[in-house]
């Protein structure tokens, strides 16, 4: 029996395919990242996460005049899913 693992949170911080990899870059290109999966375990909802994004940066933030931080964020514990369990964030608008 051979176990097997993999550190879920380092993927996409390869120093061989990304420049400065643990720095958060939206204009790297070409950004040849995996957060989706690849192959036939790509995920379905990518689609719909990317538009989200895309509503996020071209509708909602030019509106704002700042976005601060309302509290500490809480990053959920697990090596299979990495991200955000809560991001208290505070808007501005213009």
């Amino acid at each position: 029996m051979i176990n097997e693992s993999w550190y879920y949170p380092s993927g996409n911080r390869d120093e061989a395919v990304f420049d400065d990899a643990d720095r958060f870059d939206i204009t790297r290109s070409p950004n040849p990242h995996i957060a989706f999966g690849f192959g036939p375990h790509m995920c379905l909802g990518q689609h719909l996460a990317k538009l989200e994004m895309r509503i996020l940066f071209e509708e909602l933030l030019p509106h704002l005049r700042s976005v601060e931080m309302a509290g500490d964020p809480r990053m959920v514990e697990t090596n299979f899913v990495g991200g955000y369990k809560a991001l208290p964030i505070r808007f501005t608008k213009n």
